[in-house]
């Protein structure tokens, strides 16, 4: 994998972030922390743990291993509060690694890296793993997140990277 095909999946995650973030923000308070008994109890709550998955992997990339119960306090709904909030901590993470992506090159993808988990374990995998993991840990809350709208009886956005695709002006 090339640093420029990365670039792109990061592109198409925060596009399907977006489509998804855009239909949760018409859904009323009830409806976004309504408890649907998967994920992460509600709609807001998936969402947050979704940038605070972002945030974490980030700052290890960074060479910080937030860890701890407390590494997750400012993405639970507690610290959110709603999407406007969410939001505006989302966007930080994505600027800082929209810059570190800049500065990748493909031969720092293989490169192995270390990480503590939140449990303080040390592990090391090649960066280009730690980087597709993020973006198919998205996929999959994405889509749950999806299936939590369609249970409220609204047709959710079409996030598959297809749609991305055919969105994308051809070269």
């Amino acid at each position: 994998m090339t640093v420029s095909e990365m670039r792109h999946l990061y592109a198409y995650t925060e596009w399907a972030n977006g489509l998804v973030l855009d239909a949760a923000e018409k859904l009323s308070p009830e409806q976004l922390l309504r408890n649907v008994q998967i994920s992460h109890t509600s709609i807001l709550g998936t969402l947050a743990h979704m940038a605070g998955a972002e945030w974490i992997w980030l700052e290890r990339w960074h060479g910080h291993s937030p860890t701890g119960e407390d590494a997750w306090a400012p993405f639970t709904v507690e610290h959110c509060g709603d999407l406007q909030q969410l939001r505006a901590k989302w966007r930080p993470i994505i600027e800082k690694r929209h810059a570190y992506l800049e500065r990748l090159r493909d031969d720092d993808l293989p490169r192995e890296l270390g990480f503590k988990r939140l449990n303080g374990e040390a592990y090391s995998l090649p960066l280009v793993q730690q980087m597709q993991h993020v973006v198919n840990h998205a996929t999959l809350h994405r889509g749950q997140v999806v299936g939590m709208i369609r249970q409220l009886g609204i047709t959710p956005p079409a996030t598959d990277l297809l749609f991305y695709l055919f969105a994308q002006p051809r070269r």
